[in-house]
């Protein structure tokens, strides 16, 4: 294979809402360039890049894929993320390692979610991208009707630089506004367009599209712009200029059209991406730590090696590939790489390109390019592979905390084991998914970024691993506290044996304290009523009562106990015996002091359109939410609020139906408040319900 320097390479990340055609536009572009032999359908199972069982069953991609393509002395490498909220981390991990992106916009629905929130992760990363409106053979295609919605959001920097020859079963080819020329497309052919003459009926729309197309690419220049206003038209040349300026600084949006499920309009897609789009090159520096002090490292052939693992792909009887991102100098066969995160050293074995199925080796990956590396010993998702004396840590993609968790048992007994290495394999490829047995509340929580996130990590462990779980709501994590100080709380602890027996008598007091400062013990004992070794083993008879909880078995918070008083007995006064007068002298002063549950307070942050607001709002306070803010967000307001954990465990569903779709939110955990009387005196009995039927 052709080797490819990082001015003539270009990395994408395809994006849109699930369903518009990503999967199918990247068989287009690997067919018609001519990288694999057979055009493959998503809808019967044979597309070269839904490579997993569970993808071809629900027909949607789940995982990032990659794909390259050779074309006009350029390497394209494609990234397809998924089109679902719920499975958005791949998108994040994409915009880390790519210069610009295709958006795809359906051609009869528009602008639909998934989109929406693709463009709002490509804003923030200020990424350039191109827009493709697919599916002009639909039925109700309408590309001008799209084109209105992309200019909605963006204005004058959408540039439209094709015009559909016809729509729905009419479609059969385009109209380049950029050199006035038409081509018609055999459906499901090679994927290369005929030249023919540009039809009469569509002279007027294309003079006024190529009128659009002129005055945005005037704005990229001041020179454009006095050409513009001299001569009141840009000649081809000086529109390729501007929008190839315009496009790799991220001010100009050129817009395409076609139809990927039947190969019409993948040639000129690859043509604008070559012509217009941003190289790897244009990446000048990547934000590093070098010795732990923040840095912008040089991109560039001449430096040192520096690559980012941005990816860990599973392929069945074969292994783990470590996809990476060259960001500096040149990773080659046998080369000894340090991971300078883990501090470990690995040998570049087995490098591939990869398109789908197919796996192209290789000897060389260059600056700029992406390839995946075959069984790294231990290299893992967001580590940095670089020279062996280098210093150079690639910070790692920051995914969202999880909204969703459900509580996960074997449904076999003694599959704990295989539930713990089939859910960290599957971490290995996924990581915006948290598994983790909480000790407060006694489960294993499996928690990822919705419903459909949680269902496809499970059937995948269900899949590959062979195991089954039960499932059912996570406990909310409560903690117990006192309002109250009591003084003078005494137990004694006797015991005979018949030998030697035990003997242990403590007095305490028992006071509350701040919100959050957790638990004090001071040891107030005046002369030698206690002997010193014994003194440390009521606090540990304390902290044990502490961690099972009294009221409902929740962890006790926000006490300072002071050891007062007691007594012991030359003979029979032991460890144990303190340890145990300190366990009951702490429960008999809890029962005292007024107990009360508390509930875990989270920080939210719902983003909506701004027609939502008032019905989120209302909903949050039938949470029993306290809102504090309302910052506008562009189109979309974000509401701030705190809101009680036990209010929100459904709450992806419930913003997915207000919102149709549109909202999103983040949590973070806030602070623990008292729970309502009422509330608490439910929760309590529940608790002693489920001990009592554990206990029959």
């Amino acid at each position: 294979m052709k080797k490819y320097d990082a001015q003539s390479i270009r990395n994408l990340c395809l994006a849109s809402h699930g369903g518009v055609g990503k999967t199918s536009l990247m068989e287009a572009l690997a067919f018609t360039s001519k990288g694999i032999s057979r055009f493959g359908k998503v809808a019967n199972g044979s597309s070269s890049f839904d490579t997993r069982a569970d993808e071809k069953d629900r027909k949607m991609t789940i995982s990032m894929h990659l794909g390259f393509c050779e074309w006009k002395e350029a390497k394209l490498n494609f990234l397809d993320t998924p089109g679902f909220l719920d499975l958005s981390a791949d998108i994040k991990a994409a915009l880390r390692v790519v210069e610009g992106a295709v958006v795809l916009v359906d051609a009869a629905s528009g602008i639909q979610v998934g989109t929406e929130i693709s463009l709002r992760y490509l804003n923030d990363a200020k990424l350039p991208r191109i827009f493709f409106v697919n599916g002009m053979d639909k039925e109700n295609a309408n590309y001008l009707q799209t084109l209105e919605q992309i200019k909605e959001l963006f204005r004058n920097a959408v540039a439209p630089i094709q015009m559909p020859i016809g729509a729905g079963p009419g479609f059969k080819g385009l109209v380049d506004l950029v050199s006035l020329q038409a081509f018609e497309y055999k459906r499901e052919g090679d994927g290369i367009g005929k030249k023919i003459e540009i039809p009469g009926e569509l002279a007027d729309q294309v003079k006024q599209l190529r009128v659009q197309l002129m005055e945005t690419v005037a704005e990229t220049d001041e020179a454009l712009m006095n050409s513009y206003f001299e001569k009141g038209e840009l000649s081809e040349a000086e529109i390729k200029k501007g929008l190839a300026k315009g496009t790799s600084e991220g001010t100009v949006y050129p817009v395409l059209c076609g139809s990927a499920l039947n190969n019409m309009g993948a040639d000129a897609l690859m043509d604008a991406i070559v012509a217009y789009g941003p190289s790897a090159a244009s990446r000048k520096t990547e934000p590093v730590l070098m010795s732990g002090e923040p840095k912008d490292w040089k991109c560039a052939a001449t430096e040192p090696l520096v690559s980012f693992v941005f990816k860990t792909i599973s392929e069945e009887h074969i292994g783990e590939f470590n996809i990476v991102r060259v960001f500096s100098g040149k990773m080659t066969t046998g080369i000894e790489l340090q991971n300078t995160g883990r501090s470990s050293f690995e040998k570049a074995g087995n490098m591939y390109f990869l398109r789908g199925h197919e796996r192209v080796e290789t000897d060389t990956v260059d600056t700029g390019d992406i390839a995946a590396l075959l069984k790294m010993k231990n290299t893992h998702t967001n580590d940095t592979l670089a020279d062996r004396n280098s210093s150079v840590v690639v910070p790692p993609t920051k995914f969202a905390e999880p909204l969703v968790s459900v509580a996960i048992s074997p449904k076999t007994k003694g599959d704990e084991d295989k539930i713990g290495m089939g859910l960290a394999k599957l971490r290995e490829e996924d990581q915006s998914f948290i598994f983790k047995f909480y000790q407060d509340i006694k489960q294993e929580l499996v928690s990822g970024m919705g419903d459909i996130h949680i269902e496809i990590i499970l059937d995948s462990l269900k899949r590959r691993f062979k195991v089954e779980v039960d499932r059912k709501p996570p406990r909310i994590s409560y903690r117990e506290t006192i309002t109250k100080t009591v003084r003078y709380v005494e137990y004694a602890h006797k015991k005979q044996t018949g030998g030697a027996g035990q003997y242990g008598k403590v007095a305490i007091d028992m006071e509350p304290l701040p919100r959050g400062t957790g638990y004090e013990f001071v040891d107030k004992i005046v002369g030698g009523v206690i002997d010193q070794p014994f003194r440390p083993a009521v606090d540990k008879g304390a902290r044990s009562k502490m961690e099972m909880g009294i009221l409902a078995g929740y962890p006790i918070v926000d006490v300072r106990v002071l050891l007062v008083d007691g007594k012991t007995h030359p003979v029979d006064s032991k460890d144990i015996a303190f340890q145990i007068a300190g366990r009951e002298a702490f429960k008999l002063a809890f029962e005292q002091a007024h107990p009360i549950l508390l509930e875990p307070i989270v920080d939210m942050r719902v983003t909506v359109p701004e027609k939502y607001t008032g019905d989120v709002m209302g909903d949050m306070s039938s949470r029993r939410g306290k809102i504090s803010g309302i910052e506008p967000d562009g189109q979309y307001q974000t509401i701030v609020a705190k809101v009680p954990e036990a209010e929100i465990q459904t709450y992806s569903q419930a913003l997915r139906s207000f919102t149709q779709g549109r909202g999103f939110y983040s949590k973070t955990f806030s602070h623990y408040d008292p729970v309502p009387s009422e509330l608490a005196k439910k929760i309590v009995e529940a608790a002693k319900k489920e001990v009592a039927e554990h206990s029959e």
